[in-house]
């Protein structure tokens, strides 16, 4: 496979670490944009290897973006977190992503760990028609001592329960069973800044293939505990120190 093919599969997964790192779509886009350019700009370099800049090396220089916007060790911390429970990178490649020795990554860990168990317990609404998951969803979102106001299954249930409930976060699957999409059920809702959309899709690149289009938070289908809480306290934690 060429480098650059290479490369351009990567860019889905790039977007989805830097838009929850940030929690917002076009920063986390402009950082991803920075990095691609950083390796054209190294590429004109006669000495330059593609090698080099395979997924670690890209989100090394990724890391290097989201730590000039991201100066706090609890950013880096709620990072360390991504990596390792979202990205799915061993521990020893997260420490060389992020620049630390394996004590101060389990550290990092802890701390953000600790920095979600911190925030506050919200309402939340879940969107999903597939009664497996949403109940799944449901248990782990109350296992981290969410309360959840309602499960709808449509983008109508999802509308009306919206208005009903106010939720503080919403968990909305993408297709539904009756062919509503969630996407536009969020939409009809006009949600506030103050409220977080987690979505959930089987298909993530179809929504991080573009630039500043897309959720900024996203779980993919299948996904396990630790993934689902890392987003769901991204999501809240960024909205609360917006």
């Amino acid at each position: 496979m060429w480098a650059s093919d290479r490369i351009e599969k990567l860019v889905p997964y790039l977007r989805r670490y830097a838009r929850a790192a940030t929690g917002n779509t076009s920063v986390g886009d402009a950082c991803v944009e920075r990095t691609l350019q950083k390796v054209l700009d190294l590429s004109m370099q006669p000495d330059f290897e593609f090698d080099q800049y395979d997924r670690e090396g890209l989100y090394q220089l990724l890391d290097v973006e989201l730590d000039q916007i991201q100066k706090t060790r609890e950013a880096k911390a709620r990072r360390a977190l991504l990596l390792t429970a979202v990205e799915g990178f061993p521990s020893t490649v997260a420490c060389r992503v992020l620049g630390v020795r394996r004590d101060e990554l389990l550290q990092l860990i802890e701390l953000a760990e600790q920095d979600f168990a911190s925030s506050t317990a919200t309402g939340m609404l879940i969107v999903e028609d597939e009664p497996f998951i949403s109940a799944q969803l449901k248990r782990i979102a109350e296992s981290l001592g969410h309360r959840v106001v309602a499960i709808a299954a449509t983008a109508s249930e999802a509308v009306a329960l919206n208005a009903e409930h106010r939720p503080d976060i919403v968990l909305c699957d993408i297709h539904l069973a009756d062919g509503s999409m969630g996407t536009d059920a969020i939409a009809e809702m006009n949600l506030p800044e103050s409220v977080p959309v987690v979505f959930v899709t089987a298909y993530p690149e179809k929504y991080l293939s573009t630039t500043n289009e897309g959720p900024s938070y996203l779980i993919t289908k299948p996904f396990n505990p630790d993934y689902l809480k890392a987003v769901i306290g991204h999501a809240l934690i960024n909205v609360q120190s917006a």
